[in-house]
């Protein structure tokens, strides 16, 4: 994997070239100078020089309230030298233009030159995220290396038809290596409460059918979780600075990260503590 000094010590911002590494469904909003636009040009060069046999990205979710965990969760990530960041929402309270300044400053400070793509959460606010954090729902796709990232809008503890549609159509063109995110986990025998039920069968039909998604990713709960879901490996990352849950039925009340590393076209996942 390429250190970030490899990429630019200055983190020049690069032209999008023929290769078309984020395909999504733009409306009329230009996305151009957000964080996502500047992380899918620092991607592809990235891309091109990771090794397609091994890599590895990081995800991470709930941010806000604490500035020195998130600080210590974007360094720690930085360590594994990942392709990128998969933060899965709420890297704030209110989503106002201060605080995702701080949040775009801190990410910039203790992880220089790493793509980072945010989902948006429930707590941010969707007409400052769009201005600068980018859209609502996107998916990644690195060809190079049989990669794509799907990301949805369930921030409302729904996913409507609009976001089921947008899978769809994503996973009919999957690779090996297909991820799906958002930031609500569904309800399930194991996942109770904080959690969402519209629109949850059809997630998990759409998953269980797609032999290429290999992993799916939540947050909003303040703690991390494994499980299974559609038949798929499912986690939720909440604890990358929010307050840790008091209690819970499931999961581990602790700050972490989860490291994915993709071997050979398979998909393994470590929880790192932050300590």
């Amino acid at each position: 994997m390429p250190s970030t000094a490899d990429t630019s010590n200055t983190c020049r911002r690069h032209p999008v070239g023929l290769l078309l590494l984020l395909c999504l469904l733009l409306p009329a909003f230009s996305y151009a100078d957000t964080l996502f636009q500047r992380s899918g040009a620092l991607l592809e060069e990235k891309a091109r020089q990771a090794s397609a046999d091994d890599y590895c990205f990081v995800v991470m979710g709930d941010s806000r309230s604490n500035d020195a965990i998130f600080a210590k969760a974007l360094r720690t990530a930085a360590g594994f030298k990942p392709l990128f960041i998969l933060h899965g929402g709420d890297y704030s309270t209110e989503g106002g233009e201060e605080e995702t300044g701080n949040f775009l400053s801190l990410v910039e400070k203790n992880a220089p030159c790493i793509p980072v793509f945010v989902v948006l959460g429930n707590h941010e606010n969707p007409r400052v995220f769009e201005r600068e954090i980018g859209p609502p729902r996107f998916a990644l796709s690195v060809p190079r290396l049989g990669l794509k990232v799907v990301a949805l809008d369930n921030s409302r503890e729904a996913l409507h038809p609009v976001e089921l549609d947008y899978l769809k159509k994503e996973l009919s063109r999957a690779p090996g290596v297909t991820f799906v995110a958002m930031h609500v986990p569904p309800e399930t025998g194991r996942w109770r409460g904080h959690t969402f039920v519209k629109g949850a069968a059809e997630l998990e039909r759409m998953v269980a059918a797609a032999p290429a998604v290999q992993g799916l990713f939540f947050a909003h709960s303040h703690l991390y979780d494994a499980s299974v879901f559609g038949g798929v490996p499912a986690f939720i990352s909440g604890g990358a600075g929010a307050p840790l849950v008091w209690i819970s039925r499931y999961g581990e009340r602790v700050n972490h990260i989860i490291v994915v590393r993709v071997k050979n076209g398979r998909a393994s996942y470590q929880m790192v503590q932050l300590k």
